[in-house]
């Protein structure tokens, strides 16, 4: 687990200079405390440059030998990688025979990738198990290869430049500029250290922000800087770059045992990517938020280590008992024998917030990093890599979305409009984890068609709310992005489905794991998923409305798992690893808030109504509406505006 980060020049005009890569390996140093190098090399007929940074956190193959960037014996290729292959070992085994000319001199995942790039090319990536973002220079060929994992769970930015120094997206198919260079980074920050690339907004990523709470892959918040997105690879030669998918999370693969059912499969699969991903010469300890998920990746994590091997467990909690699963994930503990710690998170903690912002790059709105934030901290005192729970929850249809999409699917249209439009709409608001407030989420979207009903329950601000605030000219049509993601996933799919494979290509990759890695980045910590297993992941996507859902949410794991933890740890309803955000606005942040969004250069101030906003932070203060998202995001993107001054 580590950072990377490097320069690949097609033009003498774009020299790389190693001031630029010291400034880039800076950057990403917190990711990899361990070991850290670089590489040049500069050919000259035709033009090109390569130059790779990388920090390293030693996971697998503490050795030396093993730090990168690494170079194979023959000297053609050099990669630098970010991540764990879980199924190496396996591969190595294999190439040995299919490749015996290649001199292995490490037993690392690393060395792994290199000689499976030899042997299978591009399509290496195929049979890769693990979290992973790469890059290989190919010096005989004067091309690039980069690759990333097929959920997204390691992140890889990258931005192009032309020889007339315009940046280029290479996303665009009628982009056909020669490319003068390229670069690439674990995250954005190393990228905004070159000098051609400048600090400048995409102000076409400001209404999917306020939308979302992210930025859909391939685009940032800056202009020419670019996320290559989850299950895909690419190739720069020749000054032309093609990018491909080579995954889709949704594509069904049917596990065919004989007897066996539904639940028994739920089970072996969780049972067999937790011990997979166990592989590690540290030891490996187990996030427990006291929720489902955690609590049966703990649970399987005892049975793959046996009764008497030690297991470390982490959980983090809050004063709001709404939010505060402590409890249950010491009951979890006791009861799965592990050695357990727990780190309680006052409102004090919020003092953290700016480095929080400044760990994402660019503006990131899900309040929940602040407890990944913190959980990680003190995790990493003890443990260099954890497992968790993340992805349980759009894998077997764990949210009341799901739920609401497949009640609203039975309701006649005529009681989708009334329940739409009830004056129960106009009530107070409660708190968000309220039944009043669930049900008004519920409702209100009833009236719209399928894909937009589902755009709905993701938004933070509607449509409307942007029209007051922020573009008078907003149509329902800026939805599309999530509106007719799910519509065309609809074939052949029912509205669970639908919703669930619309998750695993938008908010999975780009919010859920985005979150994970950097918050667990910040403190050099590796988190690793289970429930992102590609077998589990097939398995999963097969999966209908009734089996997910038949008996209460995420049925098939409650199963699957009911005899391996306390009694009755499946029937309390679901908290969710949240923070009391809403309260936070109205007490220790309030300052905060009211001081970035109505300084006489905020954000705000170039781009929104301030008298809208300010009326949100008056209802929200007044307990009239809860508005601690939206609030929370407007927060984000001014205290980005002020590190960055885009």
């Amino acid at each position: 687990m580590c950072g990377l980060a490097g320069i690949i020049s097609f033009d003498s005009r774009q020299p790389i200079e190693a001031k630029t890569l010291g400034k880039m390996s800076q950057r990403i140093e917190h990711r990899g405390p361990d070991a850290s190098g670089s590489w040049e090399v500069e050919l000259v007929s035709p033009s090109f440059a390569a130059g790779l940074v990388h920090c390293r956190l030693s996971i697998l193959d503490l050795d030396a030998r093993a730090n990168q960037p690494m170079t194979d014996s023959s000297g053609r290729f050099t990669i630098v990688f970010n991540g764990e292959i879980y199924n190496f070992r396996e591969l190595r085994a294999l190439l040995e025979k299919e490749l015996p000319e290649f001199e292995f001199r490490t037993t690392s995942d690393t060395e792994v990738i290199i000689a499976a790039f030899q042997a299978w090319g591009e399509r290496c990536v195929e049979r890769l198990e693990g979290m992973f973002a790469f890059v290989i220079v190919d010096q005989a060929t004067r091309t690039v290869f980069a690759a990333r994992d097929r959920m997204g769970q390691k992140p890889l930015y990258l931005a192009t430049v032309s020889a007339d120094k315009e940046p280029l997206d290479i996303f665009e198919p009628t982009a056909h500029r020669p490319i003068a260079a390229a670069a690439f980074a674990s995250e954005i920050s190393p990228l905004l250290a070159i000098p051609w690339v400048e600090r400048k907004l995409r102000e076409a990523s400001l209404t999917p922000y306020l939308l979302w709470g992210y930025v859909p892959s391939p685009y940032t918040f800056y202009e020419g800087v670019y996320s290559l997105p989850a299950g895909h690879a690419m190739t720069i030669a020749l000054q032309q770059a093609r990018v491909w998918r080579y995954f889709d999370p949704n594509q069904q693969q049917q596990r065919f045992i004989p007897g066996e059912t539904d639940v028994q499969a739920t089970r072996g699969l969780v049972i067999s990517a937790v011990k997979r991903q166990l592989v590690a010469d540290v030891p490996v300890g187990c996030f427990l938020s006291g929720g489902m998920d955690s609590s049966i990746i703990a649970a399987a994590m005892r049975q793959v280590c046996g009764a008497n091997q030690e297991i470390l467990t982490f959980s983090v909690g809050f004063d709001d008992p709404r939010f505060d699963e402590t409890e249950y994930a010491q009951a979890v503990a006791r009861h799965l024998k592990t050695r357990h710690r727990s780190y309680h998170v006052t409102l004090d903690a919020v003092e953290n917030l700016n480095r929080i912002v400044d760990s994402f790059g660019q503006p990131f709105a899900d309040s929940s990093a602040i407890p990944t934030y913190h959980l990680s901290k003190i995790t990493r005192q003890e443990v260099k890599v954890v497992l968790s729970g993340d992805g349980g929850d759009e894998l077997f249809g764990g949210y009341d979305r799901y739920r609401a999409m497949r009640l609203g699917a039975r309701f006649h249209p005529a009681v989708r409009y009334m329940l739409a439009m009830s004056l129960v709409q106009k009530l107070p608001g409660r708190h968000p984890k309220s039944r009043l407030a669930r049900f008004k989420r519920f409702a209100a979207p009833l009236r719209l068609p399928v894909g937009r009903r589902y755009a709905r329950y993701m938004e933070l601000f509607s449509p409307d709310d942007l029209r007051q605030m922020y573009r008078p000219e907003m149509t329902d049509s800026d939805e599309a992005y999530l509106a007719a993601t799910y519509e065309q996933l609809m074939e052949g799919r029912d509205e669970v489905q639908a919703a669930l494979a619309t998750d695993r290509i938008t908010y999975l990759p780009e919010d859920l794991l985005v979150k994970l890695d950097r918050s667990s980045m910040q403190h050099a910590l590796e988190v690793r998923s289970p429930f992102m297993d590609t077998e589990l992941v097939q398995f999963a996507a097969g999966l209908d409305a009734q089996q997910l859902l038949g008996r209460g949410g995420k049925s098939l794991l409650r199963l699957a798992f009911a005899q391996d933890l306390p009694e009755g740890h499946f029937d309390r309803p679901k908290m969710g690893f949240a923070v009391p955000i809403g309260e936070w606005l109205r007490t220790d942040l309030r300052e905060m808030l009211y001081d970035h969004v109505n300084a006489q250069d905020a954000f705000s101030g170039q781009y929104f109504d301030r008298t809208f906003i300010n009326r949100m932070i008056s209802e929200h203060e007044s307990g009239r509406r809860d508005h601690s998202q939206r609030l929370y995001a407007l927060l984000v993107l001014e205290l980005w505006h002020r590190k960055q001054g885009c």
